[in-house]
C-alpha cells in the first residue's frame, strides 16, 4: 500500500486509541508490562516516601526495582488466597508452582499473609514456600533477574 514516502522512510506509527476511551493501566518501570490491577494475582506495589506508589508486574520486577531503589520504605504484595495487599517481607512466597497465576511472569510466584495458606497450595501444586529474602536470593540467581531491563 503506498504511503507517499519515500521506500527508506517508513510510515511513523501512529497513536492509538483504547476502545473503551478508559486511561491504560501503568506500566511496570522494568520491563513496561501493564499492571491491571483486577487481573493482576501477583503483582507489588512499592513506596518510596514523597513519590507516588509504583505498580510491579511479578516478584522478578520487585526484586530488580528494590535492588535499584534502596530507598522503598514499604513493598506490598497481592495475597493469592485474600485478594488483597500484604507486606512483602512478611508473606510467604510460593515460587516454581503449577499453580496458575493470573498475569504472572516467569518464575510464577504466588503470595499469601499465611504460611499454612502457602502449604496448602504448595501440596497441591508443588513448588517451594519462601521468605522474601529467601525468594529475593533465588530470583537474583535466574537469568530473568540478569537480563532484565
Amino acid at each position: 500500500m503506498p504511503t507517499g514516502l519515500p521506500p527508506s522512510q517508513p510510515a511513523a506509527a501512529q497513536p492509538t486509541a483504547r476502545p473503551d476511551n478508559k486511561p491504560s493501566p501503568p506500566a511496570c518501570p522494568i520491563c513496561g508490562m501493564p499492571v491491571i490491577r483486577e487481573e493482576s494475582e501477583n503483582f507489588f506495589e512499592a513506596t518510596i516516601p514523597n513519590q507516588p506508589p509504583v505498580l510491579l508486574c511479578s516478584a522478578v520486577c520487585a526484586v530488580v526495582y528494590t535492588d535499584r531503589h534502596p530507598e522503598v520504605t514499604r513493598l506490598d504484595v497481592f495475597d493469592y488466597q485474600r485478594r488483597t495487599l500484604v507486606p512483602a517481607q512478611t508473606a510467604f512466597h510460593l515460587y516454581e508452582s503449577k499453580l496458575e497465576v493470573r498475569a504472572a511472569m516467569p518464575p510464577v510466584t504466588a503470595s499469601f499473609a499465611v504460611r499454612s495458606d502457602a502449604e496448602t497450595a504448595r501440596k497441591a501444586h508443588s513448588g517451594r514456600v519462601l521468605t522474601w529474602e529467601e525468594l529475593r536470593r533465588a530470583i537474583r540467581q535466574t537469568n530473568y533477574y540478569k537480563t532484565s531491563p
